[in-house]
């Protein structure tokens, strides 16, 4: 029998620690579970929550357990365990993986941690580019800087921008140093690793709220003048994020137990779990493709030799069907020469027919090699047009 979530549990885990804590008992990612916590109807702690708690500010308690009133489909938890994310759902690949087994050995050591430094010092000429484009910037959907031209992928406030920039600086120089290039192309950063391109972004999470009119919009609202009004404004919570393939790779995030200054050599890990996810998916298609091509192959040589057996039945049926016509023919012109022999002697013209026709006999009968003057013959008519 299928198990169940324990829901008295996994309500009071989730306001005894911070969900990001919580979630990797259960496989999953943060988000994944307020969703889950959301399908079972177990509250959770609201935006905010740890930090008042941190300060010493008051916060709501543990709430009460109510009945659940959804589907009991929803209590039952997966046969098999569900991944954090989709970059580490390869992890139990990792000791078929040689080479992403050493990197993991090699960012897990102390002595190859990354350490960012509190201040942008010789920034990569990559940095350098993004600085200037964050000069003259264009806004997001989030109202967030975006740089132009051939930049970092940064999507953080402005006032994120150095902290954003020194840790981006740090990590990409330890790419560098590992023999992982990194590239920038059409607004995307890409690590290259094992001879595969990874998207690397760096994110600030925002907070939604309904839109504000601003005092100038109101104005023109009430001449009624056409002002675009957006249905949300967003709010930079200050929590930075470096995404791994715009997250399906993994991510780290500030948390209450690290920063993600103290989570770098993590995001490396998991961009070499997603770069091993696509070796092995491409290795997997390889193999199925290769399987599909022999398939393919062993049923178009049965094809053939299933066309060959029909092409040799036909041509038996039409030796056969030759050769009843050849004894029709016989069969008829014996009748024919009885019948009128019955009538008198054979003229020379019946005699003529009869050896004509028994000669046609002999032409179409397979089993008789006999020459025609006129069926063998192959007569080309010109065309009536001279060309």
């Amino acid at each position: 029998m299928q198990d169940q979530y324990d829901r008295a549990l996994l309500l009071k885990e989730v306001w005894s620690e911070p969900l990001s804590v919580v979630a990797t008992r259960y496989g999953l990612s943060d988000v994944g579970l307020k969703k889950l916590c959301s399908r079972l109807q177990i509250p959770t702690p609201l935006r905010g929550h740890w930090a008042k708690l941190r300060a010493g500010k008051r916060v709501a308690g543990t709430p009460t357990l109510r009945d659940y009133t959804g589907l009991p489909i929803h209590l039952l938890k997966p046969k098999e365990p569900q991944p954090a994310t989709l970059g580490r759902s390869i992890q139990s690949s990792a000791p078929e993986v040689p080479r992403l087994q050493a990197i993991l050995e090699y960012e897990q050591h102390p002595d190859h941690r990354i350490v960012v430094p509190q201040s942008l010092r010789n920034p990569h000429v990559l940095v350098v580019k993004t600085q200037k484009a964050l000069a003259d910037p264009y806004l997001d959907q989030r109202d967030f800087p975006r740089p132009h031209g051939e930049a970092l992928d940064l999507r953080v406030s402005k006032a994120m921008q150095p902290r954003a920039l020194r840790v981006a600086d740090t990590l990409i120089k330890a790419l560098e140093n590992r023999g992982y290039p990194i590239t920038v192309e059409r607004k995307a950063t890409h690590v290259g690793i094992l001879g595969i391109q990874i998207q690397l972004t760096f994110f600030e999470s925002a907070r939604r709220s309904k839109y504000q009119p601003t005092e100038q919009q109101l104005k023109k609202l009430a001449r009624d003048e056409w002002v675009r009004i957006p249905d949300w404004q967003y709010h930079p919570t200050g929590l930075l994020q470096v995404l791994v393939d715009e997250g399906y790779g993994g991510k780290v995030t500030d948390s209450t137990k690290a920063t993600v200054e103290e989570q770098l050599n993590q995001v490396i890990c998991d961009v070499a779990r997603r770069a091993v996810h696509f070796l092995v998916s491409r290795e997997q298609q390889a193999i199925a493709e290769a399987e599909r091509q022999r398939r393919r192959d062993a049923a178009l040589a049965q094809k053939a030799m299933q066309e060959a057996e029909r092409k040799r039945l036909l041509g038996l049926l039409k030796q056969a069907r030759q050769w009843e016509r050849a004894c029709l023919l016989r069969r008829y012109l014996d009748e024919v020469e009885q019948t009128w022999r019955r009538h008198g002697q054979l003229t020379p013209d019946q005699l003529d027919h009869l050896s004509w026709g028994r000669a046609k006999a002999d032409w179409v009968d397979p089993f008789t090699e006999a020459a025609d003057e006129w069926l063998d013959k192959v007569i080309e008519v010109p065309s009536r047009y001279s060309w």
